[in-house]
């Protein structure tokens, strides 16, 4: 429960004696320093809990400063100019805002790179539905990674995007992606797709 709810340690312990007064249980619940002794050696393992259907993969990076003063210190006071960053690129369940593919690296890796090794962490055979991303990921390997497993992608043509050779699947659907965006509009093409739901993965 504590895991599960994100609470702290004393905020389970008064949350699970409310829930045993309202059920009518004289139950005692274990003090604070019996439950920060077995904490240690409990092993909780959450099931992943999934939805139905197939997955609809949101991906996105962010960088993670690893070194360095925080940019209001280094403003404010001057600190050191040296900064080490790191990139965390994560794919998250739409429905259950779950991560369920994730990968670590430096600061000078580009985005669309990691894309084709993030559906590979999903097990061959759950289905995907779709992989929505942004307009960095517009790349003929990420289109070919997301068309290998059968999936949609979701990811809006650059604005200067031309069409491509459509030799294979990947090509093929962004080719019609790239058609619909110039005829009806980005704006209409991103509500269609269902684009927006990618701030999911912002948030996350």
């Amino acid at each position: 429960m504590k895991v599960l709810s994100g609470m702290a340690l004393r905020q389970t312990t008064g949350f699970v004696e409310s829930l045993l007064r309202l059920i009518g249980l004289d139950w005692a619940v274990p003090n604070f320093s019996t439950l920060s002794r077995r904490q240690k050696t409990l092993k909780v393992n959450i099931p992943y809990r999934g939805s139905q259907g197939p997955l609809h993969l949101l991906i996105d990076s962010t960088g993670i400063k690893v070194e360095g003063e925080g940019e209001w210190n280094a403003h404010k006071h001057g600190g050191p100019k040296r900064r080490v960053w790191r990139k965390i690129h994560i794919g998250i369940d739409e429905k259950t805002v779950e991560i369920r593919a994730a990968g670590f690296t430096t600061g000078d890796v580009g985005d669309a790179p990691m894309l084709p090794e993030l559906p590979d962490q999903i097990p061959p055979d759950q289905e995907i539905g779709s992989v929505t991303a942004d307009g960095a990921f517009d790349t003929r390997k990420c289109h070919g990674a997301i068309a290998a497993r059968g999936a949609t992608a979701i990811i809006p043509p650059r604005k200067n995007a031309r069409p491509r050779k459509p030799d294979t699947p990947g090509p093929i659907a962004r080719n019609e992606a790239l058609r619909a965006s110039r005829c009806f509009g980005r704006t209409i093409w991103r509500r269609w797709g269902g684009y927006h739901r990618r701030s999911r993965a912002e948030t996350k």
